[in-house]
């Protein structure tokens, strides 16, 4: 319904005691950025607060987050995956990271949002600004983290004001998109190496450990991976909406689990029943020490959350992840009842992938690997023909090859491919009405990845295709970029160690001729889930330590423990911004798997990296003269993997949906084999004078 002026239900005119707003606009919104900033310092008048914080996220703290999420979006114009909006009286302001600056920039331009640098000398965080500002601000308690009110209060500011209702909502109106409720997939043992009964014992076990009683589940792909079931609510991201509670009572784990197919929009008879017969043929209900129940979405809340966990027993501990958890979720759940963790046990469960997940994700990579081969290899032909193709046009072809491949369900993130000065924008978007023709030229960046049914994969490769030779600059980037990432694939390491210890073999040849990156160096990647998952990351050489001392997030990812069967990625990089700018990354998946030492010494097995991305290396831009004898050995070794696992049968699934041309799949899949041969010849045949070695390494150009 449309909302009138003055009408009771709408909360934005609605509020005993004050004057109607100015503007209320609920049916379509306003349009221009501008105006939206209108109608939100509209809005802080009758809430009366000094400033509105808009996060990025949406109720479940998800990194990537469906169209009914993107207030940030929608407001700023901003559509980054990270980032926050700040909207005051006389001020409108967005930080985000190194990843999008120059996006950013660009983005909010005319639109009234003065962008904030992360992390950069002289910008000032969220905290500090609002410490300084000495304003009342306001949020939204369901998008609002216990670690990031944590991180407020530690920091010295002054409690927030928690505001109802959404105010970007009540300025999009009507306009809002529908929250989706796609359909769900069973993801049983055969993929998941597990069922649903043993993970649910597993989880009370560890529960029980830590004195708990109950945990609450707010992570999209920490339930999903808990139910053995996916869906599609969230782009990309095989996940759907739901909420969980896990109840530890004496020998039986009451487990109840919030799904939008019973909500009163939706009433979807059919899933219920589904998932309710899955369940019991995964081990659960049926007078089974698992009993799980189904609820509708829409009925969790506070009250509910801390029913279900058991807080009316004063005696009840309830285990909460501090980075997932809300505000409005944990607001019944008493102070002494909490017990805060970094990682919930679904989400250190979740990143161990077991043998069944990881000859999955080897499957996923090498399909993968097949279908970026035959883009590459059609991309270079097709340009060298003469034929224009766009960045987006490339985007679309590397989709439509990876389709073909056997258990492919769609892309893992939207295909990062730039020409030119665009590859030196890290997460670059290039869109049909608004990109470049790919320069044959230039240095060609793509940054692509896929969802299989047996794995999740998130592979880059940076390019040159054309007869022009690469500019010294590109090749040096280039190299060094190669060179930390073949340091961080070999590295042999103690289980436990975090990922601020592996970030300088990956920095460090960079570091060498004063270059860098504004991004982490690894994250860790799904089994048929979100691209990017926790509880790790590889990274902190980015930003001046005091940066991660002061930030909370910071140090829970760059001290985790990395451990075996951690799936993550390995993706130094380089961009040169200007007009003759350049972007360089590269990137591949690897697994974290016991190493064989010659002493093996102390309590702490040994760990190196399975690499999982049998792609080639660019070598008209590998310059020789910077390598050593081992890093070409690496590379050579690569490459022979490269024509060993990348078959025929599996280039030709890729072009069965590639455009191929008159030729046929065949014909394409041959000349993709062709490719293939001469990107991997060995390095020492590469045209280029013999390189002269000084004790065991190359002499490097100063």
């Amino acid at each position: 319904m449309a909302f009138m002026a003055g009408d009771t239900s709408c909360p934005c005119c609605f509020r005993p005691g004050l004057d109607r707003p100015a503007i209320c606009m609920p049916v379509g919104g306003p349009q221009a950025s501008r105006s939206k900033i209108d109608v939100i310092r509209q809005l802080l008048k009758v809430h009366g607060i000094g400033a509105y914080v808009q996060p990025m996220g949406d109720a479940h703290t998800s990194e990537y987050i469906s169209d009914a999420d993107k207030r940030v979006e929608w407001l700023t114009s901003f559509t980054g995956s990270a980032g926050t909006a700040v909207v005051t009286a006389d001020q409108a302001l967005l930080w985000t990271d190194g990843r999008y600056f120059t996006q950013a920039a660009e983005q909010l331009e005319g639109t009234g949002f003065e962008l904030m640098k992360m992390s950069e000398p002289g910008v000032p965080d969220l905290e500090e600004w609002a410490k300084d500002a000495k304003l009342l601000v306001g949020v939204d308690p369901t998008l609002i983290s216990l670690s990031a009110a944590e991180e407020w209060s530690r920091k010295g500011c002054a409690d927030f004001k928690l505001v109802e209702h959404n105010l970007v909502d009540r300025a999009w109106g009507e306009m809002k998109p529908k929250r989706s409720a796609s359909a769900l997939r069973t993801h049983g043992t055969a993929l998941s190496g597990e069922s649903v009964a043993s993970k649910v014992m597993r989880v009370a076990e560890a529960l029980k450990e830590k004195g708990c009683t109950s945990l609450v589940l707010n992570a999209l792909d920490q339930i999903c991976w808990l139910f053995n079931l996916r869906g599609a609510d969230i782009e990309c991201n095989p996940v759907f909406f739901a909420y969980a509670v896990v109840n530890v009572n004496g020998a039986v784990v009451n487990v109840t689990l919030f799904l939008r197919a019973l909500d009163d929009d939706v009433r979807d008879a059919a899933t219920k029943e589904a998932v309710n017969a899955y369940l019991v043929a995964e081990g659960c209900n049926g007078g089974k020490e698992a009993a799980v129940t189904l609820e509708a979405y829409s009925s969790f809340n506070a009250a509910t959350a801390a029913r279900l966990a058991g807080c009316n027993d004063k005696e009840a501990k309830v285990m909460l992840e501090r980075a997932t958890t809300t505000l409005a979720m944990a607001a019944d759940i008493a102070p002494e009842q909490r017990v805060l963790v970094d990682a919930s046990p679904v989400e250190l469960f979740k990143a161990k992938k077991n043998e069944v997940e990881r000859r999955g994700l080897e499957r996923a990579g090498r399909k993968d690997a097949a279908a970026v081969v035959s883009y590459f290899a059609w991309l270079e032909r097709t340009l060298l023909e003469g034929t224009t193709v766009t960045e987006a046009e490339g985007a679309d072809e590397i989709s439509a090859r990876r389709s073909g491949m056997d258990g492919w369900v769609g892309d893992s993130f939207p295909t990062i491919s730039s020409t030119g000065a665009n590859a030196a924008v890290i997460h670059y978007h290039a869109e049909h009405a608004n990109c470049k023709p790919i320069d044959v030229n230039s240095v060609y960046l793509c940054d692509t990845g896929g969802q299989y049914l047996d794995g999740t994969t998130d592979i880059t490769r940076t390019l040159h295709f054309g007869s022009k030779i690469p500019s010294e600059d590109e090749k040096r980037a280039y190299t060094r970029v190669l060179q930390g990432h073949i340091a961080l694939a070999k590295a042999v390491f103690p289980a436990g160690t975090p990922g601020i210890m592996l970030e300088m073999l990956a920095r460090g040849p960079l570091w060498k001729d004063g270059m860098n990156f504004l991004h982490g160096t690894g994250h860790g990647i799904g089994a048929f889930l979100n691209v990017h998952e926790g509880p790790f990351s590889v990274g902190g050489g980015a930003v001046h330590a005091s940066k991660i001392v002061e930030s909370a997030r910071m140090r829970r990812m760059y001290l985790a423990p990395i451990e075996e069967g951690y799936h993550l990625s390995d993706e130094p990089g380089f961009y040169k911004e200007g007009d003759h700018g350049f972007g360089i990354r590269i990137e591949a998946d690897l697994i974290a798997e016991a190493a064989t030492t010659r002493y093996a010494w102390g309590a702490r097995s040994y760990l190196s990296f399975r690499y999982l991305s049998p792609v080639p290396m660019c070598r008209a831009l590998i310059d020789l003269e910077l390598m050593t004898n081992e890093e070409v050995a690496w590379v050579d070794a690569l490459h022979k993997r490269c024509r060993e696992e990348i078959t025929e049968e599996l280039l030709k699934a890729a072009a069965v949906n590639g455009q191929c041309g008159a030729a046929g799949v065949e014909a394409d899949a041959k000349a993709a084999k062709d490719w293939l041969l001469s990107a991997t010849e060995p390095l020492h045949l590469a045209d280029a004078p013999p390189v002269k070695r000084v004790s065991g390494r190359k002499r490097a150009s100063s």
